[in-house]
């Protein structure tokens, strides 16, 4: 009897194995924008190409594959529907898209959705195509969807989600200090020979300043969309595929030192915490509302997000360390899952009772890229090792809360915003704070309506006093020509033909600009956020460094609250209901 033990045990190990079945409830992703047109290009500024939108189409019918149940194809095998998603028409209220409002990332989200929820091109009968006079009206296009694509602007809080390293004033400071830093500039040394070693291919329009690592992720942005779309380029011996790969690892150097935790802490992160904090969010309304909030929720932006949470998870240090520790490709897509188990046989579709906590599980996947080869694979998170890839919902909110914001107030005092909307919280806070319930993190909680609200009324109020005054003082608009040249001894990379830094003739008088002296004579610049600094000559040619004007206050990044995405504690108790006007 006792051999037979272990058989009957495997035995009946299968067959309840076999009983049940895997349910997804929700997910929340994030997918880098595609391939734009870069900063320094002569041609349109700032445009989705027809490869960043293939790149994000294509995305967008990986993540379909997943997560939308399509009985007639059963070739998928990497397939996880979530359950109750609407399979053929997109139904808004079951989905959150949401991306920055810079018009690459929006393009982006767009062109994802077009093949998330492609066009219907049989004839639907229902009685929204139904007309009075017995006819059918279909869509446009073959029957295009149209999602719902919150486009979140600087004055939105919710922006900070997605990129919670804009308008975060102790984060540009800290990168001030890190491009002054004598690492830094041995970088710059050490890598200039290969730099200018590349004047006379790629970079031949470029001054020899400007050629150096400050540079790295706007001159291998330049160089991948030259080789990309340039034939003399492609086919020149000069500059080969492995040049290009070698800028493209000096620019994931580069950033990965700026988006990551250093030994002071985690606010070069930030961009990182504010993303775990909002997957936290999302699926806690998931739980709260017994299964029928959003299910799934489609993000867009930079890749500042990426990298931050590939470091703040121990992504870049576990089995899988090389794909994580840097720059992810364009269209990348990673992904959040809530799931639990069922019986077995169970439509997708069917009422399945929402289970309790201590019975869902949460799974990392990532898929680096959009090429075909691609696919997403879950990776273990934290450190915990392959055999490890699923974790119990509590562990994930447990690890999580390790680094990822409390509320808002939390990424206002880290930051050092003076945004509106940090006002207005603050405000509460400090109330809070002054009645002794400060020290509560419900205390410091501002609802999104009453935030809203707030900043809204903050902001009208402003700008009339503001208008009245410039009004009886006689304030008008003039225009003056920036002057040519640079307001220090540092090259300064423009667009051909422009008038001005990474904007070009876009830019206005009121950006904020940052020249460095001294060190390696050499630049550094971001990439293509726009509304944060970048390197031109100083409208204040007097007290033109960036670090002076956040020191001394000078700087605003102000936004106003707004109804929408986000504003809720993902530590707090869950909210069964919501009324907003």
């Amino acid at each position: 009897m006792a051999p037979l033990l272990p058989a009957i045990l495997a035995l009946s190990a299968t067959v309840f194995a076999q009983s049940t079945q895997q349910v997804v409830w929700s997910a929340v992703t994030y997918t880098y924008h595609g391939e734009k047109t870069p900063a320094l290009f002569p041609g349109p500024m700032y445009d989705l190409t027809p490869v960043g939108a293939t790149q994000l189409y294509e995305a967008g019918g990986i993540l379909r594959d997943r997560y939308i149940s399509n009985p007639t194809n059963n070739s998928i095998t990497n397939a996880a529907p979530i359950n109750g998603l609407s399979t053929y028409a997109i139904n808004n209220s079951q989905i959150l898209v949401a991306s920055t409002d810079d018009p690459w990332i929006s393009a982006s989200a767009m062109a994802f959705m077009q093949s998330f929820y492609p066009p219907r091109e049989t004839i639907v009968l229902d009685l929204e195509s139904t007309l009075g006079n017995s006819s059918l009206e279909q869509y446009p296009l073959n029957g295009y969807q149209y999602p719902n694509v919150q486009t979140l602007s600087m004055l939105d809080f919710n922006r900070l989600w997605i990129a919670g390293d804009d308008g975060c004033n102790n984060y540009d400071v800290m990168t001030v200090e890190s491009i002054s830093s004598p690492a830094y500039v041995n970088e710059i040394e050490s890598t200039n020979a290969f730099y200018q070693s590349l004047g006379s291919s790629v970079f031949w329009d470029f001054s020899p300043d400007d050629l150096n690592y400050g540079n790295a992720w706007t001159l291998w942005e330049y160089a991948a969309f030259e080789y990309q779309h340039n034939e003399t380029l492609y086919q020149d011996p000069s500059f080969t595929a492995d040049d290009l790969a070698t800028l493209f690892n000096l620019a994931s150097a580069q950033q990965w030192g700026l988006n990551t935790p250093d030994s002071t802490g985690t606010l070069r992160a930030m961009a990182g915490r504010t993303l775990a904090s909002f997957v936290l969010q999302q699926f806690q309304n998931q739980i709260a509302s017994n299964g029928t909030a959003e299910s799934l929720t489609l993000l867009f932006g930079s890749f500042e997000p990426m990298l931050a949470f590939f470091a703040l998870s121990a992504l870049s240090t576990g089995p899988s360390a090389s794909r994580f520790n840097s720059l992810p490709l364009h269209g990348s897509t990673m992904t959040f899952e809530l799931y639990s188990t069922a019986p077995e046989g169970l439509p997708a579709n069917e009422n399945i009772p929402f289970p309790d906590t201590s019975q869902l599980g949460v799974r990392f996947l990532f898929r680096n890229g959009s090429d075909s080869s691609e696919d997403l694979v879950e990776y273990a998170l934290f450190g915990r090792g392959n055999s490890a890839d699923d974790m119990a919902y509590d562990d994930f909110v447990t690890y999580m809360g390790q680094f990822s914001l409390n509320d808002l107030v939390d990424w206002c005092l880290d930051c050092a915003s003076g945004s509106l909307f940090c006002e207005a919280l603050m405000l509460n806070y400090n109330s809070n704070t002054e009645t002794g319930s400060g020290s509560s993190k419900k205390g410091k909680v501002l609802s999104g309506p009453v935030a809203g609200i707030i900043g809204a009324t903050i902001a009208i109020v402003l700008l009339i006093i503001i208008g009245t005054i410039l009004a009886l003082i006689g304030f008008r608009l003039e225009y003056h020509p920036r002057e040519k040249g640079v307001g220090s001894n540092l090259g300064v990379l423009k667009r051909s033909g422009s008038g001005g830094g990474f904007k070009g003739a876009e830019k206005l008088a009121s950006d904020t600009d940052l020249a460095m002296k001294g060190g390696a004579g050499a630049t550094i610049v971001r990439h293509e956020r726009v509304g944060s600094w970048e390197l031109n000559d100083s409208p204040d040619k007097k007290n033109s460094s960036l670090a002076k004007d956040i020191e001394s206050g000078r700087t605003n990044y102000g936004r106003k609250s707004e109804d929408g995405i986000g504003g809720v504690d993902p530590y707090g108790e869950p909210v069964k209901a919501l009324d907003a006007i």
